[in-house]
């Protein structure tokens, strides 16, 4: 038996090491939009914080315009699947790990702010579809980590009846933490991934893993 019964995974810096692929994709981004591409250290603490594209795009460019902001993020998402396919990994042990959680019980969902299509489409060339019994990632017109409307809008409907206490919130940014703060559930801090260590400290996670093995001692 787990711990808890429903884990909520963050992808990005959790599941898979991804940032190779989003620096590359990033960069190109800006240059197809007009503006020099940021150094890696700026885009890095931008992605630390775990937003999205518009306002990673909108904190780098303040001057910036919605306009703008949908530009950079169509671009993007061109040049995204090339560099992912090329570049992005599974951390080790992710399969590992998730096979032991489905076989302790333990209902996984992948609960991401990346676009929608493009977290389906990961998880169908990893082959994790097996494990993972739902996808709730970025589309239009729905809120995002930290904001608590996702539990309440998108979590919720798929386990009406499922008590607080049975969720857990697995990730590796403040935006992971603070919405399992927000929503009043369980949290672990995936501290090898791409959150800032001061925001994600500040935020005091129940539970911290330096590895995504450690998971089996969280949720068992």
């Amino acid at each position: 038996m787990t711990r808890f019964p429903i884990v909520l995974l963050d992808y990005d810096g959790t599941l898979a090491e991804t940032q190779p692929a989003i620096l590359r994709s990033l960069k190109e981004a800006f240059e197809a939009s007009g503006y020099k591409g940021p150094s890696s250290d700026a885009l890095k603490h931008q992605l630390s914080k775990g937003g999205t594209l518009q306002t990673l795009f909108q904190a780098i460019i303040p001057d910036s315009d919605v306009d703008d902001a949908k530009a950079f993020v169509r671009h993007y998402r061109a040049y995204y699947p090339k560099a992912d396919q090329e570049e992005t990994v599974l951390f080790d042990g992710v399969k590992s790990v998730l096979d032991d959680l489905k076989a302790d019980g333990a209902t996984l969902v992948i609960l991401s702010n990346k676009h929608a299509p493009t977290v389906h489409a990961s998880i169908e060339r990893f082959g994790l579809g097996g494990w993972i019994s739902n996808v709730i990632a970025s589309e239009p017109d729905y809120p995002h980590k930290p904001d608590p409307r996702v539990m309440t809008d998108r979590v919720r409907p798929l386990f009406p009846e499922v008590p607080a206490s049975d969720f857990l919130m697995v990730g590796d940014t403040a935006a992971d933490l603070g919405f399992a703060r927000n929503s009043g559930i369980a949290s672990c801090w995936a501290s090898y991934g791409h959150g800032s260590a001061t925001q994600c400290i500040d935020l005091k996670p129940d539970f911290q893993i330096d590895s995504i093995a450690g998971l089996l001692n969280v949720a068992r």
